[in-house]
Parts: C-alpha cells; sequence; structure tokens
C-alpha cells in the first residue's frame, strides 16, 4: 500500500532543519517549466534589492492597501512564488514565508533568500496549488500575485487558496484583465505559433532576437512621449502595446532602473508573455463574482490595478 503523503503544518515546520534546508519537492512536471526557465535564467532581474526600484514593494502595499508591520510575525503562504520578488520583502518586513512554486523556478528563490532559509523563516516548496500537502486553515496570509490567470483554472485556484487561510486571516490576491486598458492582441496571436517550438531554449532566442531589433526604435519613441500629454498618450498607449514588453523602458525613463535591466526585463516579460500554457484573464463583473463565491470571505479590497485586478480578502470566524 502507498504510504500516505505528509502533511506540512506551519505551526512546527519552521523548527524542522530537515524540511528547511532544501526545496521539498512534492511534483517533477515539466508542464509549466516555461516558468522555471525563465526565472532561473533571470533569476534576481526583479527583485527591488537588485534592481534598485520599489517596484514589488509598492505593487505588495498598494494592490493589499496594508502597511509593512501588518506583515510581521505572520506566517505567509507564498503561491506562485517564482525566483522571490515578493518573498524577500515578506521575509524583510518580518515574516516566515512558506514559498511554493509548481516549477523549478523555487529554485532560483532558495538560492536568493538563502539567508532566511538558515534563520529558520523560509521553507520552499516545489508543488502543485491543486494538490499542495499544507494544512488546511494554517496561516495567517496566503499570497498569490501573478498566478491565478496561469492555473488553468481560476475558481478552483481561488477556492484552492481561500483553504489555507485561518480564520481571521488575510487572502491577498490578483488576476490579469481583459479590459481594453489591459488587453494586448498581438500576445494571443503569437502564442500559437510559438506553443509549436519545444526548445525552450530556442524560444528565448527568438524573444531576444526580436527584442534586440525593435528595443531601440521603442526606446527613442518612448522617451519623446514621456511624460508628454494629448494626443502623445495615445500613440504612447500603442507602443506600450507593442508584441514584446517596453515596461522595462518606461521604468528606466522614470529612472528606476538602469538601462541593462531595462532591456533583460524586456526579455523576461515578453518570454513570460508568449509563453504561458494557460492565461485566462477576465472582466471587472468576473472578478467580482469570483470574490463573492468564497462566501466564507469579506471583501476589503477589490480594484484595478497593474495588469488587472486584486483584492484583499478577511477570512469570516466561525
Amino acid at each position: 500500500m502507498e504510504s500516505e503523503r505528509k502533511v506540512l503544518n506551519p505551526e512546527t515546520i519552521f523548527n524542522s532543519k530537515i524540511e528547511r534546508f532544501k526545496v521539498n519537492q512534492f511534483l517533477n512536471n515539466e508542464y509549466h517549466e516555461n516558468f522555471g526557465i525563465q526565472w532561473n535564467r533571470f533569476n534576481k532581474l526583479q527583485l527591488d534589492s537588485y534592481n534598485g526600484s520599489n517596484e514589488s514593494c509598492d505593487r505588495i502595499l498598494i494592490q493589499s492597501e496594508l502597511g509593512i508591520s501588518f506583515f510581521k510575525n505572520k506566517t505567509i503562504l507564498e503561491i506562485g512564488a517564482g525566483n522571490g520578488r515578493f518573498t524577500e520583502l515578506l521575509l524583510k518586513w518580518g515574516a516566515k514565508v512558506i514559498a511554493v512554486d509548481f516549477s523549478s523556478a523555487i529554485n532560483a528563490n532558495f538560492q536568493n533568500h538563502k539567508k532566511y532559509v538558515h534563520d529558520g523563516s523560509l521553507i520552499c516548496v516545489r508543488g502543485d496549488i491543486f494538490d499542495l500537502p499544507i494544512l488546511e486553515e494554517s496561516v495567517d496570509i496566503v499570497f498569490c500575485y501573478g498566478v491565478i490567470q496561469h492555473t488553468g483554472n481560476n475558481l478552483r485556484c481561488m477556492n484552492q487558496l481561500a483553504k489555507f487561510v485561518k480564520p481571521g486571516g488575510n487572502l491577498l490576491i490578483d488576476i490579469y484583465s481583459n479590459s481594453l486598458k489591459h488587453f494586448n492582441p498581438w500576445i494571443y496571436l503569437i502564442r500559437p505559433f510559438f506553443g509549436y517550438l519545444k526548445n525552450e531554449d530556442k524560444k528565448i532566442k527568438i524573444v531576444e532576437n526580436f527584442v534586440n531589433l525593435v528595443f531601440p526604435i521603442q526606446f527613442k519613441l518612448l522617451k519623446f512621449l514621456h511624460k508628454k500629454t494629448g494626443i502623445y498618450k495615445l500613440l504612447k498607449f500603442i507602443i506600450n502595446r507593442s508584441p514584446n514588453s517596453v515596461y522595462g523602458i518606461n521604468l528606466y525613463l522614470d529612472s528606476k532602473i538602469s538601462f541593462e535591466n531595462a532591456k533583460n526585463w524586456s526579455i523576461c516579460d515578453t518570454y513570460d508573455a508568449w509563453s504561458p500554457k494557460h492565461d485566462h484573464p477576465v472582466s471587472f463583473k468576473k472578478w467580482n463574482l469570483l470574490l463573492n463565491s468564497l462566501e466564507e470571505f469579506n471583501i476589503k479590497v477589490s480594484k484595478s490595478c497593474g495588469q488587472g485586478w486584486c483584492a484583499h480578502l478577511v477570512k469570516k470566524h466561525d
């Protein structure tokens, strides 16, 4: 008879050296390995501590409408943690974090934050949100940014996330929007053709070649349009809907990151946009229907942000 799989209890897991000093493997599935390749290659790019910006910090605080002190001494389950752009901040703010990712990107997270592994505040897990061996209703915060739309089933994913939150605990989530403001038709035209390619190294090379070709032109145009108003804003909107990501250029023009990081950001985000197996953005109406289906939660925040919609929910006490 197959032995029963161990369920990880956050109350005791941080005291276990066996669990702490390695990436805990609960699957060996290459289905989403495009994200693993991406974040092991660009393993530090989007870390605030590396690029010198406050992009990740601002995203957490603005989307959640919480202060830094709120996270201190909280136990957080971070789903889709990737290389750890949010993990490093949650740890810096005094939380204990169980960082989970489906792909080998979790290895980059582990390497980036070894000091927190050794001080007992970080556990890294490679696992599937739909089959995750974490004790239910066991954490103060479930944190999941940039992930739900890639799981293949938005509602099922949100129900899974909700299970791990303690009564009185918090659920911090976001999702991509399909509104005109956020929608980029180019990536949906490119993905079917890009998906035929099975070699991820070849895919990245294609992205690099494309970015190298168009980046200088986009940079000059966006530099000219930077902070201009009127009809120029429409032109900027069109350029921002390029087949490749120009987000890094805008960060550079706002003096947030270096030019080199801006170009790498474009390569990283473009590969990210062209490669996912699933991408199911929603309207704001659909987003609120999804949130309201979580009947055991009160909705504190539900609004537009970044690439789509975000929410902060609090689980009701029994």
